[in-house]
């Protein structure tokens, strides 16, 4: 597999977990091409040949169980290898998921509270991450070379227009006491929940009961 068609492998969900958890996919794809080798490192159960899907390098155990294999790691400025446990799991769109989910630590906030990949990249750097001293670095370096901010576009919701008659009915039923926050003028065409139904029924039922 090339470099772009593994991109495109992965480029739609890495643009999904942003909407849900505001990682830049340009960070969630260079990440990935880093730690899995453009998908060539995936760890391997060395007995049965079975992927673990594993694209970010995270240890322990998954959905699928683990894999046990020898890695290579930094320590002290000297490159060691170390046999470690890797998170299985059942394909590649449950491996960037449960990506998503890690960085929601709280050793990781920075990284999600960046304003830009390059400080994305050197927040993971700095909350450890990976060994690699390195690591921002080489991210954001793949970052550049293969245009992913391209991914971190996204085209801006259209604001919902209503015609005048309905936003009448819903400011007015908001003034009445009916609708109790502005927020439901923004769902004036979506379907009402019947708890919603019934709360407005009950306040109609109160203010009836309060006249004289």
């Amino acid at each position: 597999m090339d470099a772009q068609a593994f991109i495109q492998l992965i480029a739609d969900h890495a643009r999904k977990s942003y909407q849900n958890h505001r990682i830049f996919p340009s960070i969630t794809i260079a990440q990935a091409v880093l730690e899995s080798g453009w998908g060539q490192k995936v760890p391997v159960d060395p007995a049965t040949g079975t992927s673990s899907y594993n694209l970010f390098g995270i240890k322990g155990t998954g959905p699928a169980g683990s894999v046990t294999i020898e890695s290579k790691e930094v320590e002290n400025g000297k490159t060691v290898t170390r046999t470690s446990q890797f998170r299985a799991y059942e394909n590649y769109q449950q491996s960037m998921e449960d990506h998503a989910q890690f960085l929601r630590k709280p050793a990781y906030k920075n990284v999600l509270a960046a304003a830009t990949p390059a400080q994305a990249a050197q927040a993971l750097e700095e909350a450890g991450y990976a060994t690699d001293p390195a690591y921002a670095e080489k991210l954001t370096n793949l970052i550049q070379t293969y245009n992913l901010t391209q991914y971190d576009q996204f085209v801006p919701e259209e604001p919902q227009t209503f015609p005048p008659w309905k936003w009448e009915l819903g400011n007015r039923a908001l003034q009445e006491g009916l609708l109790t926050s502005p927020e439901w003028l923004n769902k004036l065409d979506e379907p009402m929940p019947v708890w919603a139904a019934l709360a407005i029924a009950l306040r109609l039922l109160d203010n009836q009961r309060q006249k004289p």
